[in-house]
């Protein structure tokens, strides 16, 4: 099986006009200090759900596969599905015949939700070290808080009271929102970050932090004008090479400088 490498919240950060530069988030070294914005106070931190907050792709990717009939592997998962919504996945590798008579995309997603939910309701999903330690340091510094996912509602609500976040977050951006499930407004689009900004009432989004774990949503928070914690995962790896390499991922990002290394402290599974 793939190895993952989970981490707590401690990664690259953006700053508003330059390349990416290390940060580390350590119990000795306070997250201010650690977040250090060019000037200005911190309006706001958003987070991304799928793999930021909670270590839940594989589960994602299984209850697809269940749903479409075969496997999606986690290497093609990692490199074709995260980041994206729930329907894309679905409309792009759902063979029509795996519709029955009467049975519609939207119906097959919701067995999709539920299938998600009872991994939660089982208390089956892992939340991603560091993540409520660092949601709770925000929220006592007075850092108004949001969630911004792709993913449905329904799941992300559950899964957050199951995590002890929900009341930390005072909106949730989702994919299946009337507005942002139009097309065009999904991540890599700025819209569901901007969204999040005008829900926290945030003025300039230059003073805010997200964090994402996809190409996607880092291009989505940086297209919005949000520097961006990176979270090192299998999907970001190629994003946070040496210094020294001059990655064409850079390019991708609309960083013309290299991408500095990701300060982090990785635990190994199987």
């Amino acid at each position: 099986m793939l190895a993952v490498r989970r981490l707590a919240l401690c990664a690259a950060l953006t700053s508003g006009g330059g390349g990416l530069v290390s940060a580390r988030v350590t119990p000795s070294r306070s997250l201010a200090s650690a977040l250090n914005l060019r000037g200005g106070q911190l309006q706001a931190c958003f987070f991304d759900f799928d793999g930021t907050l909670a270590q839940s792709e594989d589960t994602h990717r299984q209850t697809f596969s269940e749903l479409l009939g075969f496997e999606l592997t986690p290497d093609y998962w990692n490199a074709k599905c995260v980041g994206n919504s729930p329907r894309s996945i679905l409309e792009k590798h759902l063979a029509p015949e795996r519709l029955a008579a009467g049975e519609t995309v939207d119906g097959l997603l919701q067995r999709r939700t539920s299938l998600f939910e009872e991994h939660i309701e089982a208390g089956k999903l892992e939340a991603t070290r560091g993540a409520q330690r660092i949601v709770a340091e925000l929220r006592a510094r007075g850092v108004p808080c949001a969630v911004v996912s792709s993913g449905e509602r329904s799941y992300i609500v559950k899964a957050l009271r199951a995590m002890g976040l929900l009341d930390m977050f005072q909106a949730i951006v989702s994919g299946d929102d009337p507005d942002c499930s139009l097309p065009g407004r999904h991540k890599p689009s700025p819209y569901m970050y901007l969204r999040g900004c005008e829900a926290l009432g945030v003025s300039d989004p230059s003073q805010c932090i997200a964090f994402e774990d996809s190409l996607a949503g880092i291009k989505s928070a940086q297209a919005a004008g949000i520097p961006v914690v990176a979270m090192l995962t299998a999907v970001t790896d190629g994003i946070v090479p040496d210094p020294t390499d001059a990655s064409p991922h850079a390019a991708a990002l609309g960083r013309t400088s290299p991408v500095a290394p990701v300060a982090a402290q990785p635990t190994s599974t199987a």
